[in-house]
């Protein structure tokens, strides 16, 4: 786990091995999903996941609906 201190405009500041395993260069787009318990940083780029990272992924999809239950507190626009 990585804690990180927001700057004054609210920036973050990522690792490079953060950056790097998510394929996140300069202007990469993400999405910020509230949930019930923080945030989720969402990566929306067209980069093909390492193979780790898409394991990881299929890993967490397998745990089905209800664990996406827990992260229901996205408002609508």
């Amino acid at each position: 786990m990585t804690s990180m201190v927001l700057g004054k405009h609210g920036e973050l500041t990522l690792p490079p091995e953060i950056r790097n395993r998510y394929g996140l260069k300069p202007d990469t787009p993400v999405r910020i999903v509230e949930t019930q318990s923080g945030i989720l940083v969402i990566p929306l780029t067209s980069e093909p996941a390492s193979p780790q990272l898409a394991q990881e992924l299929k890993d967490w999809q397998s745990v089905g609906e209800t664990a996406w239950q827990a992260f229901g507190f996205e408002e609508e626009a």
